[in-house]
């Protein structure tokens, strides 16, 4: 299984961390419970909407299909589905669910799980770590 890390992957260069002694605030969106507070922060930049299952591989702009997540997940999102289009490419893979999995009432997910499988092959699982 392949997992990928927001901490890992979404780390910023030493120096523009904030110091030391400056305490971060985690993400929470939890209070996030509707498609209209959704497009508010999305308004203020705080959120992106996404298309789950993305357009180069089919996906459509249904409502079941759109969500948001917090504009830095993007660059996640798009290695995972620069990831699958390789794999598609190889014909490892035909198949491809994607699951947004949320954390209480909110709409935006904690994690995006992408579960790609081929003919006879092993399945390979990408956990996207959102907030």
């Amino acid at each position: 299984a392949l997992a990928l890390s927001a901490a890992s992957v979404m780390t910023p260069p030493a120096w523009t961390m904030a110091p030391k002694d400056s305490q971060a605030m985690p993400m929470d969106f939890s209070h996030v419970t509707s498609r209209a507070q959704a497009e508010a922060l999305v308004k203020r930049g705080e959120l992106v909407r996404i298309r789950f299952f993305p357009k180069r591989f089919g996906g459509r702009a249904d409502r079941e299909n759109i969500g948001y997540v917090p504009p830095g997940a993007l660059m996640m999102i798009d290695f995972a589905n620069d990831r699958v289009s390789g794999l598609i490419d190889l014909k490892a893979i035909d198949r491809l669910v994607v699951e947004p999995k949320y954390r209480g009432k909110s709409i935006v997910p904690v994690q995006i799980v992408y579960i790609c499988s081929g003919e006879g092959e092993a399945t390979i699982d990408m956990t996207l770590n959102i907030w």
